[in-house]
């Protein structure tokens, strides 16, 4: 059973994950330690900016579902719009909202080079990849510089969440003073609950 269990491993003649990962590594790539290390960082950097857009993406277009008092009917819908929020391409997000984030904050143009990067060095030789005019696998200063914005991105993208997710507030307490609004009540207490944890 143990054979069966590990036959790939048994195959490549590698007995730990360690193994396994230097074999990859020699057949797929002539990179070194150093430099998968780096384009892992470049990826976790990029990863951040990605979940803040979807984060923003999800929460403004969670308003605008049609939910009703039918909770068989909600879920459907609810399953549509999360797989919908997590098939949807980090370009795709950026092109909807890159007018409305660079009119916020003008640093924001940094996330088109950050993206840049991250595809260079997903699909390109190290050597072409490029952040502002510097190159990260060759200039450690480049690689705090990315560092650097996607915090100061990370920082302005939650104070873009906050101003944003204001109108959620106010249709919550319009809706309990009044009991009239367009958005389902069922849709802001799921808001409210959300905001109320954080």
């Amino acid at each position: 059973m143990s054979d069966k269990k590990n036959q790939y491993m048994n195959h490549l003649g590698v007995s730990d994950q360690e193994g396994t990962i230097k074999k990859i590594c020699k057949r797929v790539s002539s990179l070194s330690d150093h430099d998968h290390v780096i384009r892992s960082c470049i990826f976790d950097l990029h990863a951040i900016m990605e979940t803040e857009l979807r984060r923003i993406y999800f929460f403004h277009f969670q308003t605008l579902l049609p939910l009703t008092d039918d909770k068989s009917d909600n879920k459907k819908i609810k399953t549509r719009f999360e797989k919908m929020i997590e098939n949807i391409t980090f370009g795709d997000m950026w092109k909807v909202l890159k007018p409305v984030l660079i009119d916020w904050y003008n640093d924001f143009e940094s996330i088109d080079e950050i993206n840049k990067v991250r595809n260079k060095a997903a699909h390109a030789s190290i050597e072409k990849v490029l952040y502002k005019n510097r190159n990260p696998f060759k200039d450690p200063d480049c690689l705090c510089q990315i560092l650097c914005d996607v915090e100061g991105i990370y920082e302005e993208m939650g104070k873009f969440f906050t101003h944003m997710r204001k109108p959620i507030w106010q249709c919550r307490e319009y809706h309990k003073q009044y009991g009239e609004i367009r958005v389902s009540p069922e849709t802001i207490d799921d808001l409210g609950k959300f905001y109320d944890e954080m």
